[in-house]
C-alpha cells in the first residue's frame, strides 16, 4: 500500500514487524485521524528503505468501505461530506521540482503535521493566501533515486515547499493493493544490478560524450575546419570502467578513420558519372580497347533467316531491294528500298523499336525517320549529313542479289571461340562456327568470342570466373587484330543479360527483350466466342451530302447570347426564337509591338497588316424585343478580338494572346481571329471599310505605288479588301471584283464577266472608301470602273508583264448562280464519314463566288481527301504524304498506313461518283487532282493561290475519275504485275495470290485456290515467298 509521507516522498509500506497492527477499536468512528513522524531522508533501514515513522490506519468494515468508494472521497478531520475544499487547498497537492543536489547538512528535520489541518503554503514567504506568487513553470521530479545523490525535497520554482492534498493521502491509504503488478523501470533495474553496473556507467558516459559533441560541434553557424580540429584534438574525458580501455577518448567517441573522412576535401561535383547506357562508344576494358563508331549503317537482308549486318556508312551501300538502319547519337533512320519486301520492313521496324526503347548504341532518338525510296529521291537528302558520298548525283543501286545465297555466305563465315580453362586464350569451336546459333548454346559460366567479319563480340556470362574476365578482352583483341578490318567495324564486350539488338539478331531464337509474356488460362466452362468478322466500310451517302446547309450560318455567341451577324437575331415564333437587337456603342484598337502594345490611331481603324497583330475591343448593347426607342436599353457589354495576320510568326501570335489578357481588365469574352476567316459580326464593326495590307506597318512603301486588292463580302457592311502578293493577270478571277491602285491618283475597279451584282456594288463602295482615306499629300484619286473584256492599254500597264493569257470564263455561257461546296472525307471509328466545310459569311439566297481558301485543303491532316463541288465539275483532291510536321519534326508512315489510305481513296472515288450521278440536270465532269499538281482551272476556284514548295513533285496531272476507279475494279492481274513493288493500286498486299486468274494460279501453285486456302498458314506463307507474293 502506498501513502504520501512528508513533502512529496513516495514511501512503500512493507509487510514487516515494524508496522504496528491496527486495533479493532480504531474503526468505531466514521471520522478518523492519523499522524506521521518523518525522519531524515537519508536514514535508511537495513533493507535500503527509508524510516518513515509510524502510521496508524483504521480498519474499516466492508459496508463503510463500499459506501465511501461510491462517494469517491472520505470524511477526514477538518472536512465535511457536503463542504468542498477551498481552491487554494485543492491546488496544494501539485508537485514541484525536487532538488536532489541539496546537501544533507542543510536538510532540517520536518515538523510533524496533521494532514487534516492544512497549513498555508505561502506563510514562509510572508504572503497571504490570497496573494500567491506566480509560478515559473510546472514542477519537475528527477528520475534518479538512491544513495548516489544527497538530499531530497519537493519544491516549486520559487523554492517554497508544496504539501500534498489530504484527500489524496487518505484515498491512497484506504484503496488497498492494486490488482495489477507495478510496472518496473528497466533503467532503474539496470542501475541497481551490481553485475552490470560498470558496463552501464561506461555506456552512460559514452552517451554523455556524444551529447556533448552534438551540442558543441553540430550546432548552427559552425566552421568546418575549426570543428574538425577540435574533434581531432584530445581533451580529458570521463574515466572508463575499470579493466576496460576507451579507445575513442582522444577523438571524442569517433574512430580515427571517421575523423579522416571528415577532414577529406574531395570535390565530388567534378566527378562525372556514366549515363547508364548498356554499351559505351569507346572505352578501355581490362587491356582490350573497344571499337564502336558513333555512326552505324545496318543492312537487313534475307528471307527465311533474316541477316542483320553492319555495312560501310557510305551512300554506295544502299540498295533498292534492302532495308537499312542508320544509327547516330541523336537520330535514327530507317531506309526502305522501293523493292524491299514487307518482311524486311517489318524486321526494320522491330529493330527500331528495340533501339529506341533501350537507347542502344547511345542513340537518344525517341522515334525513327522512315524514308521510303518510292516517295521520291528528295528524302535521301536526310542521309547526306551522316553518310559518305562520292558524287552528289549518285543514285541508289538497283543491283539485286539473291537473298538465300547471301544468307548461306554470311552464316558460313561465322566463327565461334571459347576461353580456355587457364583464361588466357580463345579456342575455336567447330560447333559454334559456320552456322547461325541458338541462344541455348551459350552458358553463363563461359566466355565466348564471336567473329562475324566486321563485327567481333566478346560475350561474358554472368557466372564467369572473375580472373578470366580480365584477360578475355586482351585475347579478343588479338582475334580482332589478326585480320585487316575496317575502321567502321565493331569490337565490343557484351555482358550476359545486357545484349543489344545487333548481337541478338545473330542468333535464331533470341527472345525479344521488349516483348511481354502473358499467360492465358482458358476456362473450359466459358462459352465459345464467334470468330471476328471484319465489316468493310461503305461509301458515304451521296443523297445526304446534297442536303443544303441552313441559310444562315451559326452566329457569334458572346456571354451566352447569340449576336448573329453583329446586328442581333430576328424573331421567329415558329422555332420559338425571340429576337433581339445588337447596337455597337464604341470600338477601340491596339497594335502589338515588339514588347507591348500601343493605341492605334482612330483614323486608321479598319486598316490591318498581314505581318501584324491587333487587339480590338467591341462595346455593344443587347436590346430584347425590338428597337431602342421602344424598349429599355440593355447593359453595356464588351468583347475582345485578337486578330493575327497570315504572315505573323508563332511568337508574335502568342504575344497577341498574352497581351489581350492584360488589356482585358473587364474579364470580357476573348475571341481569336485569323486573317481572311473573320466572322460577319467582326466585319460589320468597320461598316465595310476593312482593308488588309501586305507586310508590316513600318515597311517602306515609297517604291510600291501599284497594288492589287480583291473584294470579298456578301453584304456591303461585311465587305473587305485584301492585298494580293502578285500584281499579275493570273491573279484575276472572272467571278470576282478587283481594285488596282495606280499610283496616288487613280483607282481601277475591275469586274469579272461572271461577277454578281452584290459583288460589283460592294467593290465600288470599297474603292471609294479607299480613296477617302487620309493622305499626306496629293488629291483624292479618281475611281474608274472597268469590265472584263473592255480594258484599255493603260489598264494593262498596271500589271507586271502587261497583258498575258490568264484563265477566264468569257467564252463560258453558263450561269454561276450557286455557291461552291467542299467536303472532307475521313475514317472515324471504322466508319467512312464526311464533314462539310461551312462558309461563315454565307448569306441567304446570295451565291458566294469564292467561299473557300487554299488553307482549307492544305491545313488538314495529310494525306487528306476532299470533294469540291464546282457546279459544273466535281473534283476529288488527294493530299500528300508529309515528311515533316509544321514544327520541323520528321514524320514516318508504315505500310499498313498506306493500305488504309488506299482503301479510303477508293471509297472517296465511289462517293464522288454517287454524288455526281444525282445531278441529272447539269451532269458535272468528275476529275481527280493531286496536291502540288493542281490545274489552273482548279486554282481559280479559290480567291488566291500560292504553290507550296514542300509538296513532292512528280505526281500525275488531272485524271478522269472513271479511269482511277477502274484500277480498283480490276480483279485479276498477272504474276509479274503482282510482284511489282508497290503492288497494283487497290490490291490487298496480304492476299496478292488471290488476284491471279484461276488458270495461272493452278499453273504456279499446282493446286486450286480452294485447296490453297485449306492449307495451314505457314505452308501458305512458304509458297507465297517462293513466288515473291508478299
Amino acid at each position: 500500500m502506498l501513502v504520501t509521507g512528508g513533502v512529496g516522498s513516495l514511501i512503500r509500506l512493507f509487510d514487516s514487524p515494524s508496522c504496528r497492527p491496527c486495533t479493532p477499536t480504531d474503526t468505531d468512528h466514521k471520522t478518523f485521524s492519523f499522524s506521521t513522524t518523518i525522519g531524515q531522508p537519508d536514514e535508511l533501514s537495513a533493507d535500503g528503505g527509508m524510516d518513515v515513522g509510524k502510521v496508524k490506519i483504521p480498519d474499516f468494515d466492508k459496508e463503510t468501505e463500499r459506501k465511501q468508494r461510491e462517494v469517491g472521497k472520505l470524511n477526514v478531520e477538518g472536512f465535511s461530506e457536503s463542504k468542498p475544499q477551498p481552491k487554494e487547498q485543492r491546488q496544494v497537492g501539485k508537485l514541484g521540482d525536487i532538488d536532489f543536489n541539496k546537501k544533507k547538512d542543510d536538510a532540517a528535520p520536518k515538523p510533524v503535521k496533521k494532514v487534516g489541518k492544512l497549513s498555508n503554503p505561502f506563510e514562509k514567504q510572508g504572503q497571504s493566501a490570497g496573494s500567491a506568487p506566480a509560478r515559473k513553470g510546472p514542477g519537475k521530479i528527477s528520475s534518479r533515486f538512491g544513495n548516489k545523490f544527497g538530499g531530497s525535497g519537493l519544491q516549486n520554482d520559487g523554492g517554497s515547499e508544496i504539501l500534498k492534498s489530504s484527500m489524496t493521502e487518505s484515498r491512497r491509504a484506504v484503496r488497498g493493493p492494486s490488482r495489477r503488478a507495478p510496472s518496473s523501470n528497466p533503467v532503474k533495474n539496470l542501475e541497481s544490478r551490481k553485475d552490470v553496473s560498470k558496463d552501464y556507467r561506461a555506456a552512460s558516459e559514452m552517451k554523455e560524450m556524444t551529447d556533448d559533441f552534438i551540442k558543441d560541434y553540430l550546432g548552427p553557424g559552425l566552421s568546418k575546419a575549426a570543428d574538425l580540429d577540435r574533434i581531432a584534438s584530445p581533451r580529458p574525458s570521463p574515466t572508463p570502467a575499470a579493466g576496460k580501455k576507451n579507445s575513442l577518448t582522444n577523438n571524442k567517441g569517433f574512430a580515427n578513420e571517421a575523423v579522416d573522412a571528415l577532414r577529406a576535401t574531395e570535390d565530388y561535383t567534378k566527378i562525372k558519372l556514366n549515363k547508364g547506357h548498356t554499351q559505351k562508344a569507346v572505352k578501355e576494358v581490362a587491356g582490350g580497347k573497344e571499337q564502336l563508331q558513333e555512326t552505324l549503317l545496318v543492312q537487313i537482308k534475307g528471307k527465311q533467316s533474316m541477316q542483320t549486318r553492319l555495312v560501310a556508312p557510305h551512300f554506295s551501300s544502299l540498295n533498292s531491294y534492302e532495308c537499312f538502319l542508320l544509327i547516330t547519337p541523336k537520330t535514327l533512320f530507317q531506309f526502305n528500298g522501293k523493292h524491299a519486301s514487307v518482311l524486311k520492313k517489318s524486321k526494320g521496324t522491330e529493330l527500331v523499336t528495340a533501339i529506341t526503347m533501350a537507347k542502344e548504341f547511345k542513340c537518344m532518338a525517341d522515334k525513327a525517320t522512315v524514308l521510303e525510296q518510292v516517295r521520291g529521291s528528295y528524302l535521301l537528302r536526310q542521309f547526306n549529313k551522316h553518310l559518305q558520298i562520292n558524287n552528289e548525283n549518285e543514285q541508289v543501286s538497283e543491283k539485286q542479289t539473291d537473298d538465300e545465297e547471301y544468307e548461306k555466305e554470311q552464316n558460313s563465315a561465322n566463327v565461334g571461340y571459347v576461353l580456355d580453362e587457364e583464361g588466357k586464350n580463345f579456342t575455336m569451336v567447330p560447333e559454334l562456327s559456320g552456322k547461325r546459333l541458338k541462344q541455348s548454346r551459350l552458358k553463363d559460366s563461359n566466355i565466348y568470342c564471336f567473329d562475324y567479319g566486321v563485327e567481333v563480340y566478346v560475350w561474358i556470362g554472368r557466372a564467369a570466373d572473375r580472373s578470366a574476365r580480365k584477360n578475355a578482352m586482351i585475347a579478343g583483341r588479338q582475334i580482332w587484330d589478326s585480320k585487316q578490318r575496317p575502321s567502321w567495324g565493331i569490337f565490343q564486350r557484351i555482358a550476359g543479360g545486357l545484349e543489344h539488338s545487333l548481337f541478338r539478331e545473330k542468333f535464331k531464337d533470341w527472345p525479344d527483350a521488349n516483348a511481354v509474356n502473358v499467360l492465358t488460362v482458358k476456362n473450359p466452362c466459358a462459352p465459345k466466342k464467334d470468330k471476328i468478322t471484319f465489316v468493310d466500310m461503305e461509301p458515304c451517302d451521296g443523297e445526304q451530302m446534297r442536303t443544303p446547309l441552313p441559310e444562315n450560318p451559326p452566329g457569334l455567341v458572346l456571354e451566352m447570347t447569340d449576336v448573329g451577324r453583329g446586328l442581333g437575331l430576328p424573331t421567329d415564333l415558329s422555332q420559338d426564337i425571340f429576337g433581339h437587337d445588337v447596337e455597337t456603342t464604341s470600338v477601340e484598337m491596339w497594335r502589338i509591338t515588339d514588347s507591348s502594345y500601343e493605341e492605334y490611331p482612330q483614323e486608321l481603324y479598319g486598316q490591318f497588316y498581314s505581318g501584324e497583330s491587333f487587339i480590338i475591343r467591341w462595346a455593344y448593347r443587347v436590346m430584347q424585343g425590338g428597337k431602342k426607342q421602344d424598349h429599355d436599353t440593355g447593359r453595356d457589354r464588351a468583347a475582345f478580338f485578337f486578330w493575327q495576320g497570315a504572315d505573323c510568326t508563332i511568337k508574335e501570335k502568342g504575344k497577341s494572346a498574352f497581351l489581350t489578357v492584360r488589356v482585358d481588365s473587364e474579364r470580357a469574352p476573348q475571341v481569336q481571329l485569323d486573317q481572311s476567316t473573320e466572322p460577319p459580326a467582326f466585319l460589320q464593326i468597320f461598316n465595310g471599310s476593312m482593308v488588309t495590307y501586305k507586310g508590316k506597318i513600318s515597311d517602306d512603301r515609297s517604291d510600291k505605288r501599284r497594288r492589287l486588292f480583291l473584294y470579298r463580302g456578301e453584304t456591303e457592311k461585311e465587305g473587305s479588301l485584301t492585298e494580293l502578293d502578285e500584281i499579275s493577270c493570273t491573279s484575276l478571277r472572272s467571278r470576282g471584283s478587283f481594285i488596282i491602285q495606280d499610283g496616288e491618283s487613280l483607282l481601277y475597279v475591275w469586274h469579272g464577266c461572271k461577277s454578281r451584282a452584290h459583288t460589283v456594288a460592294g467593290a465600288f463602295r470599297a474603292a471609294n472608301t479607299l480613296a477617302d482615306q487620309p493622305r499626306s499629300e496629293g488629291e483624292r484619286p479618281a475611281v474608274v470602273e472597268v469590265q472584263e473584256g473592255s480594258e484599255s492599254k493603260e489598264f494593262w500597264k498596271c500589271f507586271v508583264g502587261g497583258k498575258i493569257s490568264y484563265f477566264n470564263l468569257m467564252d463560258d455561257e453558263r450561269k454561276y448562280a450557286k455557291s461552291l461546296r467542299l467536303f472532307n472525307l475521313y475514317e472515324d471509328k471504322k466508319q467512312f464519314v464526311y464533314k462539310e466545310i461551312e462558309y461563315s459569311c454565307r448569306y441567304p439566297k446570295v451565291a458566294a463566288p469564292y467561299p473557300f481558301l487554299q488553307s482549307d485543303l492544305y491545313s488538314a491532316e495529310q494525306p487528306a481527301l476532299f470533294i469540291l463541288d464546282a457546279l459544273y465539275t466535281v473534283y476529288v483532291w488527294v493530299g500528300w504524304w508529309p515528311s515533316h510536321t509544321p514544327d520541323g519534326e520528321v514524320l514516318a508512315h508504315t505500310g499498313s498506313a498506306e493500305t488504309d489510305f488506299v482503301e479510303r481513296y477508293k471509297l472517296t472515288l465511289q462517293t464522288a461518283l454517287a454524288y455526281s450521278e444525282l445531278d441529272t440536270k447539269e451532269k458535272p465532269d468528275m476529275v481527280v487532282v493531286n496536291a502540288g499538281a493542281e490545274p489552273t482551272e482548279f486554282k481559280c476556284l479559290f480567291p488566291w493561290w500560292k504553290d507550296q514548295e514542300d509538296i513532292p513533285g512528280g505526281k500525275p496531272g488531272p485524271t478522269p475519275l472513271d479511269e482511277e476507279l477502274k484500277k480498283f475494279l480490276q480483279t485479276e492481274f498477272t504474276l509479274k504485275e503482282l510482284q511489282a513493288k508497290p503492288p497494283p493500286i487497290g490490291c490487298d498486299p496480304l492476299r496478292l495470290e488471290q488476284y491471279l486468274s484461276n488458270t495461272e494460279f493452278k499453273a504456279i501453285f499446282k493446286m486450286s485456290k480452294k485447296e490453297f486456302l485449306n492449307l495451314q498458314a505457314w505452308k501458305q506463307r512458304k509458297l507465297k515467298q517462293q513466288h515473291d507474293l508478299f
